[in-house]
This record gives C-alpha cells, structure tokens and sequence, in this order.
C-alpha cells in the first residue's frame, strides 16, 4: 500500500467481493522502522515490473504529444493507469519504468525501451503480459484478453498518448466492506461546529455529538454511521450539519435528530481521507484515494450536495486538507511528500512545497495569516510562507512524529499532537535564523495520554484542544495550562 507497499495483487476481477476490512484508514501507524504507512483499502490490481529483457526498439518511436480523443488511446490509457501505475510512477518506479507520463514510456526502463510504435509484437511491454511470458507481468495475476487486447491495437496504431486520462479517476472494482472487529474503535477524526456548541468525533464507525458548551462536555448522542471506521468528518452548518466519509461514502448526520439523514453522491474511488468546508460560501471539498494510484479532490454544493469539479491532486493519496481563513485556497497534504495549494474557485494550482522526505499527514492554514503548517512523517512540523514557499520554521525534536495539526481560529495556537501521545501547543511562531529551533517560537507542551494520537480539534474560542487516536478515547485540553479536562459520559 502506499509508499513502498507491495505490488502483489490485493483484489482481481471486477466481481470479486473484498471481505474483512478492519480499518481502511489507519494512515498514521508506525513500523518499527519508523516508518509510515498509507493504509487505505488499496485495490492494486497489478504491476508491471522489472522488465528484464532486450528490445530493439529506440524510445524515439513513441508518437510525441496527446493525440486528439480516440477510443483505441483512451482504452489503452485506462489499461495502464488502472493496472500499472500503482508500481510504476514518479517516486515508484519498479525496475526504473514509468507508465504515467509521455516522458516516462518513451524513457523505458533498466533494461532499456519498451515500447516499438506500430509493432506490438515486438514490444517488450506487450511481451510480458501473455500468459506464457518470462518475465510475465503483473507477477501474479493475469490480465483479462480484453486489457491484453486493448494494449496491443494502441501500440500498432502508433501509441499514442492522452495525459488526460491519466488524471480521472481509475476505475475500481466493487467491494463488500466488512465489520471492524470487537473493540476496534480509532478516533480518526474530530471538530467543534463552529458555533463551538457541539464536539464530533468518530469511534469506529460510530460519530459521537458532545454539548462542547457545558462543562465536561457530556454525551447527547451517538449514531452509527458506517461499518468502517470513518475517516473524516466536517461541520457543513454552524450547529446542525455534519458531514461524514467513509470508505467510497459519505453519509449527511442531522445532528438535531442524531440520525443520519442522507448521503453525497459522489463516484468516490476509496477511502475519504479528509474533508474540509466553507460554511458561508455553501462549498464542501472531499479527498478519496486509493494509495499508490492517486488523490482526487471533488467540490460539492452544500444543501443539495451536487458534484461540481473533480481533480487529480497528487499521485498518491491526499492525507490532509485545508481552506484558507479567506475562503480562496486549498492546500492538500500528499503521501507523495509534498503540499500543494489551489485555487478554491478556478482549482489551479498555485504552488507546491517540496521539503518532506516522508508522507505529508496534516496540512492547516494560518487563519489570520499568511503561513501554512504541514506535518510530516519525517518527524517535522513546518511552516511555511504561503507565497515565497520558503520554511518559515521547523518546530518539534525529531523524537516523536506529529500525525495531525490544527491551528486556532484566532491564529493563537498551532496545535499538533503525536505517534507517542505528546501534544505541543506552539504560538509567537517567528521565522527560522537557522539557530535552534527553541528560538522560533513558544511551545506549551499538554500533558501526555497513552495512546498514538492521529486526530486534532481546536475548540472555536482558543481555550480548549481535543484529540483521539488508535484506542478511541477522547482527549481533551485546556491550552492555556496544557492541563487534561474531566469529561462527563
């Protein structure tokens, strides 16, 4: 899955129902190693890898440019996106081949060109998926006559190439969720309405409604949403709209009648990693993924909830995303290692910002500002200029990774908590000299929990931060002593 997952194959045909699922999104868990995991429910058909043979072919017959829309390019296009990709893209590229991009094809791989235009025969890449093959790719699984046969009448018509189709959405097969195991509850995602009223929170596939306003902050209700563990969820109306993902789902929670009232329809790929909204604005932007073969950003209309723009914005899964205090940028955090800002109206993209070397988990705004703070699983937290794109800071100590971040609605307080339990409330956040790091700000450190912390919430005011993680319970501070409340059941 992700970084560095393995190219055997997780699902196969069309109709095959994938059972069992226990959590689709634990994306923050750590191997011994240190390492992070995307782990959402990637379907990774196939791979076609080391391509350890000669060919004769030179990588200057592939046509050059996007031919106009053609059903025979187009077909061939979704064969290697859907089937290829996953193992053989920027930043994964099995036996150094690269399938998602013009460049890449024509480039080959370690054993040289892959592609003879116009002579499928004798083109490595088609080679290597008949059935008696050596190599035969993908390694495990055969790919339907129809996929073989779509490759082959692309390359003898020239192979021709439309990026285009590189950047939809794949096509994925149907899946059966199964039902979490007893006592598997993660808190993955948390948020005051922003009346400050109401604490949401996931237990599973349970959202909890807490009165944030009254003292321990008590449970009114709980509704079962999804059989998966939801992954995100956003307020859509100041104390009554509450807006749920799961996996390939989201569900609308009328959190007066703690009911679930209705569903946005979406033609969602995976796992929705994370939603964000402009409540004044009636706009509500969802990431789905599936990890190794894309993220995708689509915008909805709050009240009807119509799909408007769906776009691919980055080649692995999107683990985070935000929107500006002025409603007119998006950031998206990657499992490509990176952090991307968009337009939040034309949906162009405005910058990126390259400087993690591992999964980019939590990405937020400054909301009266005009910084951006990312974490990463490189065990940094940076903040950056939004403009310049240049590191503004680099705060925490490398021990522990910080998993998610939040930054008060008065600009405060940036909020992060970690893999270990810890949390760091830091403000006065000034722009790195290149001395310590101590010296780039003040950090009020809350008290450690016992439990890997991946969800964060500030409460509207700046008092008060809540955050839950791997064995679902809540916690919750006040920021100004970093002192835990008692809550009430």
């Amino acid at each position: 899955m992700g970084d560095g997952g393995s190219c055997a194959a997780a699902g196969a045909a069309s109709e095959e129902e994938v059972s069992g699922l226990i959590i689709h999104r634990m994306r923050r868990l750590m191997s011994s190693q240190g390492r992070f995991w995307s782990s959402g429910l990637a379907i990774v058909l196939s791979c076609v890898s080391s391509l350890g043979a000669e060919s004769s072919a030179g990588s200057d017959a592939v046509v050059a440019g996007k031919t106009a829309p053609n059903p025979v390019v187009e077909r061939a296009m979704e064969v290697l996106r859907d089937e290829c990709v996953a193992c053989h893209r920027a930043g994964k590229a099995k036996g150094g081949l690269k399938l998602h991009s013009l460049e890449g094809l024509k480039a080959g791989g370690e054993a040289g060109p892959v592609i003879t235009a116009g002579a499928a025969a004798e083109s490595l890449l088609v080679q290597v998926l008949d059935a008696k093959g050596d190599p035969h790719m993908p390694p495990k699984r055969q790919l339907s006559s129809e996929q073989v046969e779509a490759l082959k009448k692309w390359v003898d018509a020239g192979a021709g190439w439309d990026a285009s189709v590189m950047e939809r959405p794949p096509k994925v097969a149907p899946v059966v969720v199964g039902v979490m195991p007893e006592g598997v509850r993660p808190t993955l995602a948390l948020a005051f309405s922003p009346d400050g009223k109401w604490l949401a929170r996931s237990r599973g596939g349970v959202v909890e409604l807490r009165r944030a306003g009254e003292p321990g902050m008590p449970l009114h209700a709980e509704v079962d949403v999804f059989p998966e563990a939801v992954g995100s969820l956003v307020w859509t109306k100041e104390g009554d709209g509450l807006v749920v993902g799961g996996f390939r789902r989201v569900r609308v929670i009328d959190v007066a009648g703690a009911k679930v009232a209705g569903e946005v329809k979406g033609a969602f790929v995976g796992e929705i990693g994370a939603m964000v909204a402009d409540v004044a604005g009636g706009r509500l932007w969802v990431a789905d993924s599936i990890a190794g073969r894309g993220g995708f950003v689509r915008q909805f209309t709050i009240g009807d909830f119509t799909e408007v723009a769906v776009w691919k914005a980055h080649e692995d899964s999107v683990l985070g995303l935000a929107l500006s205090g002025d409603g007119k940028w998006l950031a998206t955090a990657g499992a490509d290692r990176v952090m991307k800002r968009w337009g939040a109206e034309d949906h162009g993209l405005a910058g990126v910002y390259e400087g993690h070397t591992n999964q980019v988990l939590s990405v937020v705004f400054e909301p009266t500002g005009t910084r951006i703070a990312t974490a990463g699983a490189d065990r940094e937290v940076k903040v950056w200029d939004r403009e310049t794109r240049e590191q503004d800071a680099v705060l925490g100590d490398k021990r522990q990774v910080f998993t998610a971040l939040a930054w008060g609605k008065d600009g405060v307080s940036l909020v992060g908590v970690t893999d270990r339990g810890g949390g760091s409330a830091f403000s006065e956040i000034k722009k790195h000299t290149g001395e310590q790091r101590s010296d780039t700000g003040k950090v009020k450190v809350l008290e450690k929990v016992m439990s890997a912390l991946q969800s964060v919430a500030i409460s509207p005011d700046g008092a008060t931060a809540a955050a839950g993680g791997g064995d679902g319970r809540l916690h919750v501070w006040t920021l100004k002593d970093g002192k835990p409340v008692e809550l009430k059941e």
